[in-house]
């Protein structure tokens, strides 16, 4: 197989702290995320389905001996006691590349069964943690009904939009990838310091994607298709959203929309650039997209550099946010 090499930013740091406590799970933990996988779940690289996992569970003969076999397998797991040799090879995983919408692409990652399940466990854990951390402005982790709660909230903003106020819609370059590591585990000791161990083994030294004849080395951001993988994203850039000052301030994940007065909004977006650059996070900015009345006028540079998009064009998360455009759309023939 061919080799491809990608830098390698080491962390000593994460690698040596102390921790003192790991999460356990039982019998009923493992039952819920192992029947959590949706039908057809895609095969790891040991070729094991999360189905396999589901049928043993339920085989009369042996079900309860690899019941209490497959905890007892999880929670050393979970303990970061996977052997420093073996974990490059536990933790890697098959790459696809998808097709994005808007052009690019997104690197999937399909784990070993028993890594995403472990993962399942660990996720399950932290998202109970910090749900209350995250809201009001991270709506993507922990909030029942995320998607909806962002949209209404950016559409009722925008239905008032003062005329030197203004929404704009930022979009990351490739931003579970390219989130700094040592910043991440850094983040997991400092608010789910459980989880640490298992964070740790997982991503604190590169593991090996497959794709078609190549291998490629991950050794930078959370992997897209790891469950966990998105708490870790949000739970390493909330303190940077937190901490701007725009009157509407809501994220799904890596989708941030921020609307206020002009000033600020350009102020956050700045930090934003500026924050964002220490944990390797940057705007994509021909991504990027600014909503406003028709007769405001930019001195911003930055905010003049976005895409400007008509109010009754704009869209979140897939849903139109002018309900006259959304009306319009419901008035469409049905055939």
């Amino acid at each position: 197989m061919t080799n491809i090499h990608l830098p390698l930013v080491p962390c000593p740091t994460c690698r040596h702290l102390n921790v003192q406590n790991t999460i356990s799970v039982d019998e009923n933990e493992i039952h819920r995320a192992a029947l959590s996988f949706p039908a057809g779940s895609a095969v790891g690289p040991d070729g094991v389905r999360p189905q396999h996992i589901s049928d043993m569970l339920m085989c009369r003969e042996a079900g309860a001996d690899f019941f209490s076999a497959l905890t007892d397998f999880t929670n050393l797991v979970l303990a970061g006691r996977c052997p420093e040799a073996v974990a490059p090879v536990f933790f890697d995983g098959r790459l696809l590349a998808l097709n994005k919408k808007t052009g690019g692409i997104r690197p999937i990652a399909i784990d070993f069964t028993l890594r995403r399940l472990a993962s399942k466990c660990a996720n399950s854990f932290g998202t109970n943690k910090l749900a209350s951390y995250f809201y009001p402005h991270q709506l993507g982790i922990g909030t029942p009904g995320g998607c909806e709660v962002a949209v209404h909230s950016a559409r009722r903003y925008l239905e008032e939009l003062p005329p030197d106020h203004v929404l704009v819609k930022l979009d990351f370059s490739n931003a579970f990838n390219s989130i700094h590591r040592r910043e991440m585990l850094l983040a997991v000791h400092s608010r789910m310091p459980e989880l640490y161990s298992y964070c740790s083994s997982a991503y604190n030294q590169p593991s090996v994607l497959f794709f078609g004849p190549y291998t490629v080395q991950s050794q930078e951001g959370a992997q897209q298709g790891d469950p966990i993988g998105p708490l870790l994203f949000c739970n390493t850039v909330h303190p940077l959203l937190s901490s701007l000052q725009s009157k509407l301030n809501i994220g799904f994940l890596d989708n941030v929309t921020l609307g206020g007065h002009v000033d600020v909004v350009a102020s956050d977006v700045a930090e934003i650039i500026r924050l964002g650059a220490e944990i390797w996070l940057s705007l994509n900015i021909s991504k990027c997209e600014l909503i406003a009345q028709s007769d405001l006028q930019l001195s911003d540079a930055l905010l003049q550099s976005f895409s400007r998009v008509d109010i009754a064009a704009t869209t979140l998360l897939g849903a139109p946010l002018s309900r006259p455009s959304f009306s319009q759309h419901l008035r469409q023939p049905l055939w």
